[in-house]
């Protein structure tokens, strides 16, 4: 029975109760003198007397029992659980109300998922951290022992000396890339997506690869039509940028690192091929990953950053990063939306 059905039956029971209890008497003193017309008054009475008592405890009963259904349904909001209480087919003040607490479980459910999510990750990157400290750290200060030795040569203080500097660069390294992994990740970098030059964005990070490719006597190949598109300069260069370097520091000498921009549909993309072994099919879905070293690139150094850093740079606008392995290389592509 709805609640406003059964308040219409209540008052409806109360009224015709107030009359015949006002009318009994009434009756009883007009009748005085038929004995049977006065026991039927007094009859009529007191059955409204009992059908009174009766429609209390029906009342009281129907309260307790929807005060039990409104405190199972509250209970929802504690287990985070989305169990109907009220039937959702009837237009009914108590089904309302269970439709805004049941929404506001699903809220709470996901804010909670939300949050478990961001403090795993958070677990996962201060272990990451850690793990790649260890090796930096513990040369420092072993080599510094090393290093108070009086009784070493010259040549082996050289050795260790460069073997110092090596890992404060790698400290330093570290260190920049995590405050940059730190602030993306935690939305404490706006990035300022403009209508400008792809191609420009592009020859800075090419400058910026230029001298260690050089140096390693690979040829940088640049094509490609000129696009406009919407994105952060600084930011877009960086991970072009990144994408060049583990190129070149996993390309052989004499080798050649092609870069195209090319438009498809309402993306532009940035490819580098390069032509290193291809990345064996069981480590594509993780070379993204944070600190992620494949096995191709185990003997080369670095700590597994580059990579990760772009696809981040890719997502935050808009864009994401692709993977082609061929038999003579790999193309590593930055793909971005060319609008807003």
């Amino acid at each position: 029975m709805k609640l406003r059905d059964y308040r219409k039956n209540i008052t409806l029971i109360r009224t015709a109760a107030a009359i015949l209890l006002i009318a009994a008497p009434t009756a009883v003193y007009i009748f005085s003198d038929n004995t049977a017309a006065a026991v039927i008054c007094l009859l009529s009475m007191l059955s409204v007397c009992v059908l009174i008592c009766v429609q209390s405890h029906t009342d009281d009963k129907y309260i307790i029992g929807v005060v039990d259904d409104l405190s199972r349904l509250c209970d929802n909001l504690i287990t985070l659980e989305k169990k109907e209480i009220f039937p959702e087919n009837e237009d009914t003040m108590l089904s309302k109300l269970q439709n805004k607490i049941l929404k506001l479980v699903r809220i709470l459910k996901h804010k909670n998922e939300s949050s478990l999510a961001e403090q795993e990750n958070i677990k996962a990157l201060v272990s990451d951290i850690s793990h790649q400290l260890k090796t930096p750290i513990a040369n420092l200060k072993m080599y510094t022992d090393f290093l108070k030795d009086e009784s070493i040569s010259e040549e082996q203080r050289k050795e260790y000396t460069e073997i110092i500097g090596n890992s404060v660069e790698r400290l330093n390294f570290l260190s920049e890339s995590m405050i940059k992994i730190s602030r993306l990740e935690g939305g404490l970098i706006n990035l300022h997506k403009e209508l400008q030059s792809l191609n420009e964005t592009v020859m800075i990070s090419i400058k910026d690869v230029f001298s260690k490719a050089k140096v390693k006597n690979i040829e940088l190949s640049y094509s490609g039509e000129s696009i406009d598109a919407y994105h952060d300069r600084r930011w877009t260069a960086e991970a072009i940028f990144n994408l060049l370097d583990n190129a070149v520091k996993y390309s052989d000498s004499g080798t050649m690192i092609s870069i195209t921009v090319k438009r498809f549909g309402m993306f532009a993309s940035v490819e580098v091929k390069d032509q290193n072994k291809p990345v064996p099919e069981n480590e594509r879905s993780r070379i993204f990953t944070r600190f992620y070293r494949g096995m191709n690139s185990r003997s080369s150094d670095g700590i597994g950053i580059g990579l990760y850093l772009a696809r981040e740079i890719a997502l935050k606008q808009g864009g994401y990063m692709n993977l082609s392995a061929r038999d003579n290389g790999n193309t590593f592509s930055i793909i971005l939306p060319v609008e807003k």
